[in-house]
């Protein structure tokens, strides 16, 4: 195992080497696929029709998602990362495959369902690693070295995803990732082998019920949306709504829907605000292209350009925590979020200005996006000083869960809510506004969360 105690070289020590590469192009790999099939979405659904269907490209990933994370979280946990990652990465590489072939558009979220796991999956399972081989002191830097993983993905992934779909095709930008999955592979299973999870717990069978439970409840409740008898999808969305919160209260810590102070009000904090940034983002690019006329390459370089703010936002926390020593981390997680909630303001402004709109979209995601950088990292850390021995895996998947479900509301709901409006005779713009409505209500809620850390 590898050592747990502070190096003088840091993160890039050899003792830490290997595994901090093998964590940053883990990253790297999702951080790319998840910002080019954000600028993408539009042409998918003009390729393959459907653009009812447009909030599943992201829900299907985002639901599939969380049985990911609690398989991942219990494989962790009981025999390690490595299994855990590995399984990971191959559910991912089929979902790729599937999602550059697929013929229409169910096929095309079936390849979202595969990805979405194996991303749940890869994504746990490096949260797990972080706090299973370094010291605390190391963590913050760890935490911003990965955010700024998602730098390089920023810079080329949107734009570049953007100009291969119009100069080409957009099967390619899933195609075109497999390249980068094997070297991930190669890289990072065999040095993630090498670490073991503390302890062992039961009990894990139950929770993996749960997460099915939560899983098909939450694709019930987007689904009630499409029922077209008012009373029959009223009825609906009351049964499934319960049912599904019902099972993520099970899922995550007690109190955690609540807000209860400590480690529940960090997990509900972080699936509120990452549920409402996400939320926004899957209608950036529909907004700029749709709406205001831009191509998929301009709307990539917007996307892009919260991504680069959230890495700031992310070294700036680790600075922070550097000099306070670890104190003030909840008031961080307090500032980011309230950070966040004024740049997804801003959207609704970019959506009805015709004064440069791109602009706006830009210095709006440019706060929204240092806002999450503050308080993504910063709650990470804050969670796992929570963190008992040998329950690192399920802190982790509790983060993940709460904000791939809130995400996948978000998302999902912000899809029928804008579908709804094309059915009406609305125009996408009020549309877009519904689902945007949606979000700010969430970071709202995500600010009453923050403040009782």
């Amino acid at each position: 195992m590898i050592a747990s105690s502070v190096i003088a070289g840091g993160v890039f020590d050899r003792s830490y080497q290997m595994l901090t590469l093998g964590l940053i192009l883990g990253v790297t790999l999702v951080a790319f696929e998840a910002l080019a099939v954000v600028t993408i979405a539009p042409r998918i659904t003009e390729s393959l029709g459907g653009i009812s269907l447009y909030g599943w490209v992201f829900s299907a990933y985002l639901l599939a998602s969380l049985l990911g994370i609690v398989v991942a979280g219990k494989l962790a946990d009981l025999r390690g990362p490595g299994l855990a990652f590995l399984l990971g990465l191959i559910t991912f590489g089929l979902g790729l495959t599937a999602g550059g072939l697929a013929p229409n558009m169910e096929t095309l979220i079936l390849s979202r369902v595969l990805q979405g796991f194996g991303g749940g999956a890869l994504s746990t399972t490096m949260y797990v690693v972080v706090n299973l081989a370094y010291p605390d002191e190391l963590r913050p830097r760890m935490m911003a070295l990965m955010s700024s993983a998602w730098v390089v993905p920023a810079l080329i992934g949107p734009a570049g995803a953007g100009l291969i779909a119009e100069a080409a095709s957009w099967r390619w930008v899933f195609l075109g990732a497999m390249p980068l999955l094997i070297a991930t592979l190669i890289l990072t299973v065999p040095t993630f082998k090498q670490l073991r999870s503390r302890h062992r717990h039961s009990g894990e069978s139950a929770r993996l019920l749960d997460a099915v439970g939560l899983i098909l409840g939450a694709g019930l409740l987007l689904g009630s949306f499409e029922i077209p008898d008012p009373t029959l999808a009223l009825a609906t969305v009351v049964l499934s709504g319960v049912w599904t919160l019902r099972a993520l209260s099970r899922l995550t810590p007690r109190g955690t829907l609540g807000f209860a102070h400590g480690l529940p009000s960090v997990v509900a904090t972080r699936g509120l605000f990452y549920g409402a940034f996400a939320g926004v983002e899957a209608f950036l690019a529909l907004m700029l292209t749709s709406v205001h006329g831009y191509s998929l390459a301009v709307a990539g370089l917007a996307i892009a350009s919260g991504a680069l703010s959230w890495t700031a936002g992310s070294w700036l926390q680790e600075r922070w925590d550097a000099r306070s020593s670890g104190d003030g981390r909840a008031s961080r997680v307090v500032l980011g979020t309230a950070i966040l909630s004024v740049g997804l303001a801003i959207q609704v402004a970019a959506l009805y200005t015709t004064v440069v709109p791109v602009a706006v979209t830009v210095g709006g995601w440019l706060l929204a996006g240092l806002g999450i950088g503050l308080a993504h990292s910063t709650s990470s850390v804050l969670a796992f000083s929570f963190a008992l021995k040998g329950r690192e895996g399920a802190v982790a998947s509790s983060l993940q869960l709460a904000e791939q479900f809130t995400s996948a509301i978000s998302t999902g709901a912000g899809g029928a809510l804008f579908s709804a409006a094309l059915e009406l005779g609305l125009h996408e713009r009020e549309g877009i506004l519904l689902a945007l409505g949606l979000s700010l209500i969430l970071v709202a809620l995500g600010v009453v969360a923050a403040r009782r850390i």
